[in-house]
């Protein structure tokens, strides 16, 4: 594609900004079972999005191939769908800026095809003689990805980021006294060679495990901590309060709370695309708007939206370099990135020895539709164990916490230290909370 042509084209049609976004992936997946490959899939997409903006409106156009020779066709259709926008809110392209680029720090060994099916059957032995109470091994599979974006625009931006990511993964059923639980467990791999399957195994188990033998306990108002896997679910399923846009248009909590106590002064939340502790990082949004550390919540305190924009303009801010879409053929809307909570001082198991008796939540389920959106209240199926005197207990299921988000956290008894990004890209250490409301036998 000659950027620079469609570029100086669309100036002479009276296109007043034109931007050209490419982006491509290439990834290869391998299932394995009962020893043996049980698939293998490879895919290579280049994508390209156009904007154009004509009389302050926007026009967007996805295009798997680009053809030169249809320059004046794509552009007047361009055009005309410009002509058709409703929307009050006037575009425009991003100017070029300077920022300092940073790189993943991970160190990335691409393995053979030998190495992986070498690899998934140690893993798939491992699994199998980590525990006597292996039912099956439900999952083991490999992927792998590689990704690069690159944005053009007729101001002179002109800027590019990729990445790359390798995952294994391992799924295993447990059987006791004929109940059936699952387990799994995943795995950022930078060298596969030095992967251990018996830790991969002993993880995935351990995680079916938890369920095995638990029961429901009377409904009534626990000491509550919600694990870190628990409460990484409930925070990125609630993280859209933070958009500008939500927020410009009234939809999210967080309307009219700038510089309020929304959470308790024990939590900060950060948002950080550059974070390189992080198993994707990116120095550019998908508008070519530089990345930055933003400290959203400050000891409690709402101190900053997150902005495309678009969103900022409606707002008379400017754009936190947010603005970010899901595939080269999305709008662009209002993402975090490499989002958490801060962690605090204390392992999980200092934190049960604080709350003494209590309930620890590692698994939500339901957050789809139990989950309101604007007011952030939450019913929600849920297991873990209970801890007495400050140690672990039994497992607990078939219960459903409850609450509203903003209320509980305001409630934050302490945050633990056991922050881990994994594959992530929103995470949350453990948290103790005072009391949250069980509804159980």
């Amino acid at each position: 594609m000659n950027k620079q042509k469609w570029i100086a084209r669309a100036r002479e049609m009276g296109i007043e900004g034109l931007e050209i976004y490419e982006g491509q992936s290439a990834e290869r997946r391998v299932a394995w079972f009962d020893g043996q490959m049980d698939s293998f899939g490879t895919s290579s997409v280049l994508g390209t999005s156009i904007r154009a903006i004509v009389d302050g409106k926007a026009a967007n156009l996805a295009l798997e191939a680009v053809d030169d020779e249809r320059i004046d066709e794509t552009l007047a259709m361009l055009i005309e769908q410009a002509k058709l926008v409703s929307s009050e809110d006037t575009e425009e392209l991003r100017a070029p800026e300077t920022t300092d680029e940073v790189k993943s720090r991970a160190v990335w060994v691409k393995p053979t095809m030998e190495e992986i099916k070498d690899k998934l059957a140690a893993v798939e032995a491992a699994v199998k003689a980590a525990d006597p109470r292996v039912k099956q091994v439900t999952e083991i599979g490999w992927s792998e990805s590689e990704d690069s974006r690159e944005i053009t625009n007729s101001k002179g931006v002109h800027v590019c980021d990729s990445g790359r990511s390798q995952i294994l993964y391992a799924g295993v059923a447990l059987e006791e006294g004929g109940e059936v639980k699952d387990g799994f467990r995943v795995e950022v791999v930078s060298d596969l060679s030095k992967l251990d399957p018996a830790e991969v195994a002993k993880k995935a188990v351990e995680d079916a495990a938890e369920e095995l033998g638990g029961r429901a306990i009377p409904s009534g108002s626990y000491p509550v901590i919600f694990e870190r896997r628990a409460m990484t679910s409930i925070f990125g399923a609630l993280t859209d309060m933070f958009s500008g846009d939500l927020i410009g248009k009234g939809l999210s909590p967080l309307k009219d709370k700038a510089d309020t106590a929304i959470f308790s002064e024990k939590i900060t939340v950060v948002d950080d695309p550059k974070n390189t502790d992080c198993l994707s990082v990116a120095n550019y949004d998908d508008e070519g708007c530089p990345t930055r550390r933003k400290v959203l919540v400050d000891g409690g305190v709402f101190r900053q939206a997150l902005h495309n924009t678009k969103s900022a303009a409606r707002m008379g801010t400017v754009s936190t370099g947010n603005g970010f879409k899901h595939g080269y053929a999305g709008a662009v809307g209002v993402s975090p990135k490499n989002c958490c909570i801060l962690p605090g001082e204390k392992s999980l198991e200092e934190l049960y020895a604080e709350m003494g008796d209590g309930l620890v939540i590692t698994r939500l389920a339901g957050l789809h539709a139990g989950l309101n959106h604007v007011t952030t209240d939450f019913s929600l199926q849920c297991s873990g164990y209970l801890v007495q005197n400050g140690r672990r207990d039994r497992c607990v299921t078939l219960v459903t916490v409850a609450g509203n988000f903003l209320d509980l956290m305001k409630k934050v008894t302490a945050v633990g230290s056991d922050l881990d990004w994994e594959y992530r890209s929103i995470a949350c250490p453990s948290i103790l909370f005072e009391s949250c409301a069980i509804a159980g036998e």
